[in-house]
């Protein structure tokens, strides 16, 4: 694939259309650049329930809340990697059913990750901190922080430029 620089004098909202061989590769680059960061979250919270201190400083409520942590990153993980699991299984050629399946499955990963990720942060703020309810209000603040940058603003920018022409390429 060619690498084509963006001119300066071309407005933000501008869009360029990519065919499949380049909308695949997007896909695969986003999924590239979520994996390593789940599968280091999954690995640490594994071994987090090894350590003495987990259950000598953890209730069993917040033990069960640290494994619901586990399972939502490990449905994550499992999200991010359906693709090249389909991909290989179903068929291998790329087609447009195959990039909107990718794209949905990897961003519906985002979802799980957030949850498990605010999950496991309750449970660190209140051992380190040793207040729910402050735990609760560091937790509510990274679930909007989340829910902004990982939802709201994609949902809102696709809302934004949904009407506006697609450009066949950049000249």
């Amino acid at each position: 694939m060619e690498n084509k620089t963006i001119p300066s004098n071309i407005p933000e909202h501008v869009q360029f259309e990519q065919n499949l061989g380049e909308q695949a590769n997007t896909v695969e680059q986003e999924a590239r650049m979520v994996l390593p960061g789940i599968q280091t979250l999954f690995g640490f919270q594994l071994m987090v329930v090894f350590n003495q201190g987990f259950k000598a400083n953890l209730n069993q409520d917040e033990q069960l809340i640290h494994l619901f942590a586990l399972l939502l990153i490990a449905v994550s993980a499992v999200l991010v990697m359906a693709p090249a699991a389909y991909h290989r299984q179903a068929n291998h050629q790329i087609s447009v059913h195959f990039i909107s399946l990718s794209s949905a499955f990897i961003a519906w990963a985002m979802l799980p990750l957030a949850l498990g990720t605010c999950a496991d942060i309750y449970i660190v703020s209140k051992v380190i901190i040793g207040s729910a309810e402050i735990a609760g209000v560091i937790t509510f603040i990274l679930g909007a922080i989340f829910t902004w940058t990982w939802f709201v603003l994609p949902h809102w920018h696709r809302q934004k430029v949904k009407n506006l022409p697609v450009h066949k390429e950049i000249k």
